[in-house]
C-alpha cells in the first residue's frame, strides 16, 4: 500500500468472503452502513448469521449504488454455488477498499474502463488501468486487498468461478490450454493472473450484458448465455501459444516498471511518447521496454496506444454528445477519415453506426 493510500485508508476494511457472504457486496455498495473516512469508503459490512446461509444463492438484478457510494448499478447473480456473476458500471465518489478472502476461486474479469489495484498478501501489488480480460485464481489463505479509485468511470463484468468448471462444464480441455492453466483446471491452486487486451467481440457481449431490457428470468436468462459467451471467447486467450525465449531478463524491478509504462500511456494515449521517451520516464533501457511489454501484456506499445484511442473514442460515441471529428482529435487523430477507418477496421461499425446504438448485426 502506497503512503497516500495508507493516510486514506482508516479504519481495516473488512475481509469479504465470497463463499459465506456474497450479500456483502451488495451491502457494501448498495446498502452502505459503517464508519466512512474522509477520503475512502472503508465498510463495516454486516449481514446476519441467518442471511449468510442464503447468501450463496442471492441475486441482485440493476441494484442501484447508493448515493454515498457512487451512482450506476451492479447486478449480482448466483448460477449456482460454483458460478457467480458481479457486473458494474457507473463511477464511485471515492475510492473504495476492501479484502477478498483467499477461497480457491478463480476469476475472469472483463472491464472497458476502471483504475484498481490489487495487493495479494505475500505475493506482491498490482495495479490496472483501463480496458483488459483477466484470469486470476486466488488460492485458499491467499487474501488480496483491492482499491477502485473513484472518480473513474466503472464497467465491468466479473465471472467467479470455482476451476474445475472450466473442464467440467465449459469443456476448454477442448482447447490447447496454457500450461498454467491446464494445471488449474485439473485441480492446481497455484496461484495465477495473467491480463490480455479486450477483442471486439468482447466487448460487444460486455454492452450486450451490462445494456439489456430484459427483466425478471429472462434477465437471468440472458445474462447467464452472454457469461458463457465470454468465457468461450476466453478460451482464446487462454489457449496455448507458440513460445519463444525473451531475448532479454527481467527482474521484479523491471516488471514494476512494465506496469508503470503501461499505466502511463493509459493516461497519455492521445499524446503518447516514443518509446525514447518512454524508456527514460520508467528508467528501462529500449529493449527491455519494447520485449517485456509484448510478453507481459500480450501486446505492442504501438497497439497498446491504438486499442487505447479506440477504446476512448467508443467510450465517447455512446455516453456524450460531442463531434465525431472533435472526439477523433481527443483520442489523437488529426484526420477523421484516418480515425473512422482505424474505428470500422477495429469494431466492424463506422463511428456514426457506434453512436446510433452499435446497430450492426451481431451474426
Amino acid at each position: 500500500m502506497t503512503p497516500e493510500r495508507a493516510e486514506l485508508a482508516g479504519p481495516e476494511p473488512r475481509a469479504i468472503s465470497i463463499t459465506e457472504a456474497l450479500a456483502d457486496w451488495h451491502s457494501m455498495i448498495c446498502e452502505p452502513v459503517g464508519v466512512r473516512s474522509a477520503g475512502c469508503v472503508s465498510e463495516e459490512v454486516r449481514v446476519p448469521s441467518s442471511d449468510r446461509a442464503r447468501s450463496a444463492s442471492c441475486s441482485f438484478l440493476g441494484a442501484q449504488i447508493a448515493p454515498a457510494i457512487g451512482e450506476g448499478t451492479l447486478d449480482l447473480v448466483s448460477f449456482d454455488d460454483d458460478f457467480i456473476l458481479l457486473s458494474m458500471r457507473g463511477e464511485f465518489r471515492r475510492d473504495l477498499n476492501y479484502v477478498i478472502a483467499g477461497e480457491g476461486w478463480t476469476r475472469l474479469h472483463f472491464r472497458r474502463s476502471a483504475r484498481s489495484s490489487m495487493d495479494f498478501f505475500g505475493i506482491g501489488e498490482s495495479e490496472f488501468e483501463g480496458p483488459l480480460c483477466q484470469i486470476l485464481h486466488q488460492p485458499e489463505g491467499v487474501a488480496d486487498e483491492e482499491w477502485i479509485e473513484g472518480g473513474v468511470p466503472l464497467e465491468w463484468v466479473t465471472l467467479l468461478i470455482r476451476p474445475e468448471l472450466l473442464v467440467e462444464r465449459f469443456h476448454l480441455d477442448s482447447v490447447r490450454l496454457d500450461d498454467r492453466v491446464r494445471r488449474l483446471a485439473n485441480g492446481s491452486d497455484d496461484f495465477l493472473l495473467q491480463n490480455w487486451s479486450l477483442s471486439p467481440a468482447m466487448i460487444r457481449a460486455m454492452s450486450q450484458l451490462l445494456g439489456t431490457d430484459y427483466q425478471g428470468d429472462l434477465r437471468r436468462v440472458h445474462l447467464e448465455a452472454k457469461c458463457i459467451e465470454l468465457i468461450c471467447m476466453m478460451s482464446d486467450v487462454l489457449s496455448e501459444r507458440e513460445s519463444s525465449c525473451l531475448p532479454v531478463k527481467l527482474s521484479t524491478s523491471d516488471i514494476d516498471r512494465l506496469h508503470e509504462a503501461r499505466a502511463l500511456l493509459a493516461r497519455r494515449f492521445a499524446e503518447a511518447p516514443s518509446v525514447e521517451q518512454l524508456a527514460r520516464e520508467v528508467g528501462l533501457n529500449r529493449n527491455k521496454l519494447s520485449y517485456g511489454f509484448k510478453h507481459l501484456f500480450d501486446t505492442t506499445i504501438s497497439d497498446f496506444c491504438a486499442e487505447s484511442r479506440l477504446q476512448a473514442a467508443w467510450e465517447m460515441l455512446c455516453d456524450t454528445d460531442l463531434p465525431i471529428g472533435r472526439i477523433a482529435h481527443r483520442v489523437g487523430y488529426r484526420q477523421p477519415a484516418a480515425f473512422s477507418t482505424a474505428f470500422k477496421k477495429r469494431y466492424g461499425m463506422t463511428p456514426r453506426q457506434a453512436r446510433l446504438g452499435n446497430s450492426v448485426s451481431d451474426t
